[in-house]
């Protein structure tokens, strides 16, 4: 899987910042940060601070008014944060304002959770070594949200990116009725590629590295770790508190076939469509995304193969393959969040 690295933030930053839109903009909306304690995340044995801070958009007739709004919760990828989402200059909120003003979107409340977590992030799960993130959003966020801001429920659209596309996926799938339409931009996890799905992390390293400095050496690893702390925990397994797809047994890597069927079944999205179409089918509306040109062509076979089993099975959706990568199509005011993201809530948000 293609992760984020260092470098490749700071261009993205560079992008966002070129896209500022213009200042003198009538309409201004408001960000306000939240903290909130997860209890679901106090029992991990990785690390995780359960203090959540949460950043919310909102309009700029919410002060003013008492009226409801819909509510969009954006699920941020791996190596990365909602600080960054709505960070130095508010590149999102400026494009939210922009896109109000315009009377390309409709006023709508805005909310980015805190899913950072130790050694690169989350992989969206329930996981008693790297804490249960579904019920977190689930039974606290979204809860929370719901009580502190005036909301409609009924107009709840999940959306987000690469890791966070995944959520907004896996989210619609485990908990029917959460949403009432997700946008999912370039997931990964949907499906396997054209290689094996072990190929790539050093196991001999993931199986004797006693920190994750010892890891670091090939990205795959570290990702491939987060992952199986997700889906193959064992709390009593230090330093990592997780089980392997490959294991090192008498100086041999041997694949362990019962943790792969494992973490097929529980990881792979693909898998749960026989199981979950028809928790998809109740969303008002589901479109997902793809860069054809990510560096890792894995991740563009694994989403074909997705939509097609979503159409043996008859959940309608829909689904685009576009000329760039996971990243640099989405932002800026001739971006994707703007030219597809927005107008596909619209659409949501005015259907009966």
């Amino acid at each position: 899987m293609r992760v984020i690295t260092s470098s490749f933030t700071s261009i993205f930053r560079v992008l966002l910042i070129g896209f500022m839109l213009p200042a003198s903009m009538s309409f201004a909306g408001s960000l306000e940060v939240k903290s909130l304690q997860a209890k679901s995340l106090e029992e991990n044995v990785i690390g995780i601070d359960p203090k959540r801070d949460i950043r919310v958009y909102l309009p700029t007739s919410y002060q003013s008014g008492q009226q409801r709004y819909p509510v969009v919760f954006y699920f941020h990828n791996m190596f990365w944060s909602n600080k960054q989402l709505f960070g130095e200059g508010n590149e999102f909120k400026s494009l939210l304002d922009f896109a109000i003003q315009k009377g390309e979107l409709d006023e709508v409340i805005v909310v980015a959770g805190d899913f950072r977590a130790p050694n690169n992030g989350t992989f969206y799960g329930n996981s008693p070594s790297s804490g249960r993130w579904l019920d977190h959003i689930t039974q606290e966020l979204i809860p929370y949200i719901d009580q502190q801001y005036r909301t409609l429920p009924n107009k709840r659209i999940g959306l987000g990116d690469f890791f966070g596309g995944y959520a907004a996926l896996r989210l619609a799938m485990d908990y029917p009725g959460l949403f009432s339409a997700i946008y999912s931009m370039h997931p990964v996890g949907t499906a396997t590629g054209e290689t094996l799905l072990h190929s790539k992390p050093d196991w001999h390293a993931m199986n004797t590295a006693t920190s994750w400095e010892e890891l670091q050496a090939n990205v795959f690893s570290t990702v491939f770790m987060v992952m199986a702390q997700t889906y193959l925990p064992n709390p009593q397994k230090p330093p990592f508190y997780a089980d392997m797809m490959v294991e090192l047994k008498q100086g041999k890597l041997v694949i362990n076939s019962e943790n792969v069927r494992l973490l097929r079944s529980r990881f792979l999205l693909l898998e749960q469509v026989p199981f979950k179409a028809e928790a998809l089918k109740q969303l008002k509306a589901f479109k997902m995304d793809w860069g054809r040109l990510d560096t890792n062509p894995d991740h563009v076979y694994g989403n074909r193969k997705f939509t097609q089993i979503l159409m043996d099975y008859g959940v309608d959706h829909e689904a685009e393959e576009y000329n760039g990568g996971p990243f640099d199509k989405m932002w800026g005011e001739q971006g994707r969040v703007r030219s597809e993201v927005f107008p596909f809530i619209q659409r949501v948000l005015h259907q009966q």
